[in-house]
């Protein structure tokens, strides 16, 4: 239809306008939510100069911080630091990249667990050590979580003309 009708024209930008409201209301509806959990985790560490390879056993974290809408571990480049920090200081396995595997159910991740285990233990290139000695344990961080900056009000250039008004002025009484 042509867009000389005003009718369907304003109809249209109705619609849109509606769809936008409804959308914004449900993207606010389906915020991420960041909660204290149990999760299952284990560690796996490899070297590219190195043949060994490191796995801790699972080990269950009681205050997790979980983002609820993708299941995403908070801080977790955290844990890995930790596995890396040990690797270093306890293995002298400097330079090795380490990663780590959660989920808040074991069995789930008892499947990931072992799938990596057999796949690195039927290598014959890679040696894999666990690490289930209790040497190494994950320590949940503190939480914090991130702090809102609001963006200072931007002034205008009437506002700004104003002050250098002002200020011309006050060196001219002086």
């Amino acid at each position: 239809m042509p867009c000389g009708r005003g009718g369907m024209m304003n109809l249209n930008f109705k619609h849109w306008g509606l769809l936008a409201c409804l959308l914004g209301l449900v993207g606010m509806s389906l915020s991420a939510k960041v909660e204290r959990t149990t999760v299952y985790i284990f560690g796996f560490s490899a070297s590219f100069t190195d043949s060994v390879a490191y796995i801790t056993d699972v080990q269950q974290l009681d205050s997790a911080y979980i983002e609820t809408k993708y299941d995403f571990l908070m801080d977790r480049v955290v844990y890995s630091d930790q596995l890396q920090t040990y690797l270093e200081a306890v293995k002298q396995m400097p330079n090795s990249t380490c990663t780590v595997f959660f989920h808040t159910k074991k069995n789930k991740l008892m499947e990931e667990y072992n799938k990596i285990r057999k796949r690195y233990s039927g290598d014959e290139s890679v040696m894999l050590k666990e690490l289930t000695d209790g040497g190494f344990k994950f320590q949940s961080p503190v939480y914090e979580p991130p702090v809102k900056v609001t963006p200072e009000p931007v002034e205008s250039k009437a506002t700004k003309k104003e002050k250098r008004r002002k200020a011309s002025k006050d060196k001219q009484e002086k």
